[in-house]
């Protein structure tokens, strides 16, 4: 049913690059229609702006991975690739993060088996929530189209011939993400 993932490829970008594709209310205003809408501490909706809470970064690892659809694929073994697709890429964003970077991970949170939110208690682990490029508000596929120029497939029917993850590492220092660049 799955395909392995295609290496990750990144590219190191100012954190101005990337503020051009930062539009929270836009962005942020798509997930509304999530099914998993406010069952995350890591997503919308928040009481302030989780971006404001960030550390310093002045450039960032922009990093990116395809994976392969099979042909024929059913839209739950569709969700089923992606969400094991992007643990997998998060877990190396985590592993690479250090040196004040923060790994922003592709989709909602995975630091736990269950998050508390639902419940109404607070995240349980802070120290390894992580925020999504999207719920950060950025523009996805501008970051993957206009800084990494890597294609994203929205086809009108059926399933696309790859799905693309993205994710980042914040960095405080050009010097730091060249440092954990993926090569």
């Amino acid at each position: 049913m799955s395909c392995s993932p295609e290496t990750p490829q990144s590219v190191i970008v100012s954190k101005s690059e990337m503020m051009r594709f930062h539009d929270p209310v836009r962005i942020q205003s798509y997930c509304r229609s999530c099914e998993k809408y406010g069952q995350f501490w890591s997503c919308p909706p928040f009481e302030s702006s989780p971006f404001a809470e960030l550390p310093e970064w002045t450039h960032a690892v922009l990093v990116t991975q395809k994976t392969r659809v099979n042909p024929g694929v059913t839209k739950e073994e569709l969700i089923e690739q992606f969400q094991s697709s992007r643990v997998v890429l998060g877990e190396m964003l985590l592993e690479r993060a250090g040196h004040g970077a923060l790994a922003v991970v592709a989709g909602h949170c995975f630091g736990c088996t269950a998050c508390t939110r639902p419940k109404g208690v607070p995240c349980c682990v802070p120290s390894r929530m992580r925020y999504s490029l999207e719920a950060l508000g950025f523009d996805v596929t501008g970051l993957a189209e206009g800084l990494a120029g890597v294609s994203m497939q929205w086809p009108a029917s059926g399933a696309p011939d790859y799905l693309l993850l993205v994710g980042a590492l914040l960095c405080p220092s050009r010097s730091i993400a060249e440092s954990i660049k993926i090569r």
